[in-house]
């Protein structure tokens, strides 16, 4: 493969909020891997505009980033398998494409997707309203489906039978969100073999955006929030005037420093609301042990 044809081979398919921005930063590492930072949240199959633009728009990110012939090269956004669409425009790009993703206990993973969004003032709503709301949510904008409908994302089962539809289970690894944080050496082992590149590399294990809790409000008010004023200064003089790779790396980095690095305590948070989502999702965890023959008790 040379420059005028590098074409992503790869995919981190999400879950969100399941540690896919660690794993990512961890499989781009391999010297066999050519993983662009500026593109591992960049909705390429989900966006109109960015899908017109063409795969040819993504080159100029993996040149930037040292691509020399690598075998494996990485793209990702973890929407990707929320949406059929972006599922099936992937096949449709390349059917032989491998893809990865990461599932959490889907409780677990919406309250973290809630706190998330909280921190960065998107969410203004409590958890129950918010909750509440869902359904009016995902008639929304595609932001709104994307960052703010914390139970849809968690119904896996639904989701990985859309992928299945279109891919065997030879190209997809399912990982869980457990093993990534507490076995980040074997997860990268099982990462590696199934990318076929050599097994012995060892990345440096740094965990990327964890919720934690803001530092600055004011700042991160100022650079999360949404106004036309911003949306117009962005399209027409910050999109243009810097390349995507250096406004990834800018927003990376200032969501990295002004964030505290801290736990927040789930088994005290959301009591009633985590015994009543349990509920609602059992049938479809059912079905996913099924699916994948595993054991998710501990998720019910």
């Amino acid at each position: 493969m040379n420059e005028n044809d590098i074409r992503p081979n790869t995919f981190l398919i999400g879950a969100q909020k399941s540690a896919t921005t660690s794993l990512y930063n961890w499989i781009a590492q391999h010297p066999d891997v050519c993983g662009p930072e500026s593109i591992k949240d960049y909705p390429f199959f989900i966006k109109e505009e960015l899908y017109e633009k063409g795969i040819e728009s993504l080159k100029e990110e993996y040149i930037k980033e040292g691509y020399s012939k690598q075998k494996i090269v990485l793209q990702g956004s973890v929407q990707y398998m929320f949406f059929e669409e972006s599922i099936d425009r992937i096949y449709s790009f390349d059917p032989n494409s491998k893809l990865i993703l990461v599932l959490r206990n889907p409780v677990d993973r919406a309250i973290s997707a809630y706190n998330y969004f909280k921190k960065l003032n998107i969410e203004t709503l409590s958890f129950p309203k918010a909750i509440a709301e869902e359904e009016f949510r995902l008639k929304g904008d595609l932001r709104t489906i994307c960052d703010l409908t914390y139970i849809s994302h968690g119904y896996y089962f639904k989701q990985l039978s859309n992928i299945y539809k279109k891919f065997s289970k030879e190209q997809v690894l399912v990982l869980f969100f457990d093993d990534v944080n507490n076995n980040p050496d074997e997860t990268t082992k099982e990462v590696f073999k199934f990318l076929e590149v050599s097994e012995d590399f060892k990345p440096n294990y740094k965990r990327l955006n964890v919720t934690g809790s803001v530092r600055f409000k004011v700042l991160q008010n100022l650079i999360f929030n949404k106004s036309k004023t911003k949306k117009i200064l962005v399209d027409t003089i910050i999109d243009p005037l810097i390349p995507l790779h250096k406004r990834t790396k800018l927003r990376w980095w200032f969501k990295e420093w002004n964030t505290k690095k801290e736990n927040i305590n789930k088994d005290v948070l959301y009591t009633s609301e985590r015994e009543e989502l349990k509920l609602q999702f059992r049938e479809d965890i059912e079905k996913l042990e099924n699916l994948l023959r595993v054991d998710l008790s501990h998720w019910k």
